[in-house]
């Protein structure tokens, strides 16, 4: 992979509008974690969502809390070349 190609395609807005729900993974204890991506223009917004269940003293408690990060430049091009799959689909010469 040539990463500053594919910095330069994704300040270009080639992969605008490319977004995937990647498969949930299990953590610590009962929590689970679900990781989204969607690109817009040059910015990759990654959300990550935990939920699990906690014990209130009378009952099981679900819980579901989600966090944004936005991504750009090489921070933004080293979330790609981990996950390269649906990136490849719009631009297979840069991988």
């Amino acid at each position: 992979m040539d990463a500053s190609r594919v910095l330069e395609a994704l300040q270009a807005g080639e992969f605008d509008g490319v977004s995937h729900t990647y498969q949930p993974y299990d953590g610590y204890g009962n929590q689970t974690h679900q990781v989204a991506m969607s690109v817009s223009g040059g910015t990759i917004e990654v959300s990550k969502t935990t939920s699990g269940k906690f014990f209130d003293g009378k009952e099981n408690t679900p819980y579901s809390e989600t966090t944004t990060d936005p991504l750009t430049g090489m921070d933004a091009v080293n979330f790609i070349a981990q996950r390269p799959y649906y990136f490849a689909q719009v631009r297979p010469d840069l991988f």
